[in-house]
């Protein structure tokens, strides 16, 4: 499969992958689409590869050097949406022992 030729294509297979398991159209279903394309985005303009290309380590580096700038409930909501679109693609089960962090809980731990 071919990859997204850019950082929107890229944030729009991440939306449309996304919709298929967010049922509903409200304020928290477009939020969540929202950071999924933010996502895809910014690890498209980092390594040029879309959902479908992810490795382990393009997670593990959104998680650990673009989250670590924020707080405790951002980062926590981040996470979620990346756990769903890991289920999307079919490799939350393998990569979950290797995405262990501070972004799994919503407290801030000092």
């Amino acid at each position: 499969m071919s990859g997204p030729k850019n950082a929107d294509q890229a944030g729009r297979l991440a939306v449309q992958l996304l919709k298929r398991s967010l049922p509903g159209h409200s304020v928290v279903v477009r939020r969540e689409c929202q950071r999924a394309a933010g996502i895809a985005a910014v690890i498209w303009r980092r390594w040029h590869v879309g959902p479908w290309q992810w490795k382990c380590k393009h997670v593990r580096w959104f998680l650990e050097h673009r989250m670590s700038q924020y707080r405790g409930w951002t980062r926590y909501r981040y996470w979620l949406t990346l756990e769903r679109l890991l289920q999307a693609i079919e490799r939350l089960e393998d990569w979950r022992p290797h995405l262990n962090g501070a972004w799994r809980s919503p407290h801030e731990r000092r």
